[in-house]
């Protein structure tokens, strides 16, 4: 479903205390109450600022703004940290497990050779990360699916991708939990992920029924 203006948070689908002992429910907290909630304030803020409550988050993203870059950086930043979380904490489930066996698992298997090598891939791409940022799972309709990363907010090109799973690479996400132990958080992320969210819009970008 598509968001407008007003943007809200997310309220988080499971209990701060839900992911332990892979995260910890302070890390939890101010990672979805104060750095998500703070994003969705200020892109509200500036929404209103430069008279654009009229597009959606998506088009905030996607569409060309006419405004000076610094304004622009900013609008996009906010934009890109709302749309980002709202991804990243939906395709979080609370019950760890082995991942399913479903047209997405079908898919990453054979495009990556197996799950432990896809997992690899994503531990690789987490450590090419200089600073913060993201990495996507995303799928090019029915042309196949990729692993990209992006710096700071950056969104991938939602033109043309549709996002399938997000892992955040912010170090408010696993500094507290894991240090600088950036693949021990990738493990622990992908321990948790929520399948089923992920192959409805794996599905969805197909052009598939769930």
């Amino acid at each position: 479903m598509e968001r407008y203006f007003p943007f809200q948070s997310d309220p988080l689908p499971y209990s701060y205390v839900a992911l332990m002992p892979r995260c910890d429910a302070n890390t939890l907290y101010y990672h979805h109450d104060d750095f998500y909630a703070k994003a969705v304030y200020e892109l509200n803020n500036l929404v209103v600022r430069h008279r654009l409550t009229q597009l959606s988050l998506r088009q905030l993203l996607s569409e060309d703004i006419n405004l000076p870059t610094a304004q622009l950086d900013r609008l996009r930043n906010a934009a890109g940290a709302v749309y980002s979380h709202q991804l990243y904490f939906d395709g979080i489930s609370c019950k760890a497990g082995q991942p399913p066996f479903n047209r997405l698992t079908e898919a990453i298997v054979t495009t990556y050779g197996s799950m432990p090598a896809f997992q690899q891939l994503l531990r690789e791409a987490a450590d090419s990360i200089i600073g913060s940022g993201w990495v996507w799972l995303a799928a090019e309709g029915n042309k196949g699916i990729h692993i990209a990363t992006t710096e700071n907010n950056e969104v991938i090109s939602l033109d043309s991708l549709t996002p399938i799973l997000l892992l955040d690479m912010w170090e408010h996400a696993y500094l507290t939990m894991d240090h600088f132990n950036r693949a021990g958080y990738v493990d622990a992320w992908f321990s948790l992920i929520n399948w089923s969210a992920a192959e409805q819009r794996y599905l969805s970008a197909l052009g598939a029924n769930g």
